[in-house]
């Protein structure tokens, strides 16, 4: 009867114990799976599009996450001095990434954040966002319109390279216009750029001698195009830049008759005509021209960018010894 007895018992002892090693396990708060949100800021300082040895880090921003749907942030964090900002105890669910522009500046603005749409799904992850900073990215028609002082990159092809001038100028184009670059720097090692280079320019807007440049120009390369074909132009109509809308373009001239030189050390200055009206063309110093070829009388095929004189006129500049040929 006895065993009958246990044997009858034996389940509720079975159950007895089984609730016993889980005493207390209820007892006190959970932990509770930690999700994660890393986000890191950087300032693009080359054009790249993409995170360089060029580019910094960014700290001082002010990074939010919202609700993919809209709404107010559930956190809001300032990058640290490596840019980083992490959100931690993220609730499952899907989010947006946001970044205060008054945390930014005045001229930096988000380029782009390269997940904005983040979904966490699945508990203890974290997952990484990066922030694109960057100043605002315009046309070169845009650059000539922009007001003095403001910073901005352009993107385009080299006409003529830095090493060409003694005053380090530049020129380049993009399907909007062309444009000077002065007080140029070069990133990347780089001693010169030659025309046909794909690059990208941060600067400021300014001007001189009466038109508008992109000054403290500092360009970076990441291509190489063929080199750009210089427009025929007739000497007159070269000696205005086509009233101005050809300012810093690339140009060629043939036929033209010498008929005045000159030195204004340490150029050397050639005045021809093609018949359609007188043009000066600036043999740069820098640039090893034979002067004794450029005689009164003698006719040139002359290739070039021009250039303002700060008097309402254009002068030609040719690039290299085999932008000139007199016959």
């Amino acid at each position: 009867m006895i065993r009958n007895m246990l044997r009858l018992f034996r389940p509720a002892l079975v159950l007895s114990a089984a609730a016993c090693s889980n005493a207390g396990s209820d007892l006190g708060p959970r932990a509770l799976p930690t999700n994660a949100i890393t986000t890191r800021a950087y300032l693009d300082r080359d054009g790249s599009h993409t995170f360089t040895a060029a580019d910094t880090l960014f700290p001082g921003a002010r990074v939010s996450i919202r609700p993919a749907g809209g709404g107010k942030a559930v956190q809001t964090v300032t990058t640290s001095i490596t840019g980083t900002a992490r959100f931690n105890n993220v609730p499952l669910g899907e989010y947006s990434v946001t970044v205060d522009q008054a945390s930014l500046g005045d001229s930096i603005g988000v380029a782009a954040i390269d997940s904005s749409g983040v979904r966490v799904m699945i508990a203890d992850t974290n997952t990484n966002v990066a922030i694109r900073l960057s100043f605002p990215e315009i046309s070169i028609r845009q650059a000539r319109l922009l007001p003095a002082g403001k910073r901005a990159f352009i993107r385009g092809v080299i006409l003529a390279g830095v090493q060409s001038f003694r005053d380090t100028t530049s020129h380049i184009v993009d399907s909007s216009g062309q444009i000077r670059l002065t007080r140029v720097s070069l990133r990347g090692g780089l001693t010169g750029n030659t025309p046909g280079d794909s690059v990208s320019v941060l600067g400021v807007a300014s001007s001189r001698a009466g038109q508008p440049t992109v000054d403290l120009a500092v360009v970076s390369r990441f291509g190489q195009r063929p080199a750009p074909i210089p427009l025929p132009l007739s000497s007159g109509t070269a000696a205005t830049a086509s009233a101005g809308t050809l300012d810093a373009g690339l140009v060629i001239i043939t036929g033209a008759l010498i008929s005045d030189t000159s030195t204004v050390a340490p150029d050397f200055r050639v005045v021809g005509s093609d018949g359609s009206g007188p043009i000066t063309v600036i043999l740069d110093g820098n640039i090893n021209f034979i002067r004794s070829n450029f005689r009164p009388g003698r006719t040139m095929n002359v290739r070039g960018v021009l250039v303002p004189d700060g008097a309402g006129g254009w002068s030609l500049k040719p690039r290299d010894v085999n932008d000139v040929v007199v016959f």
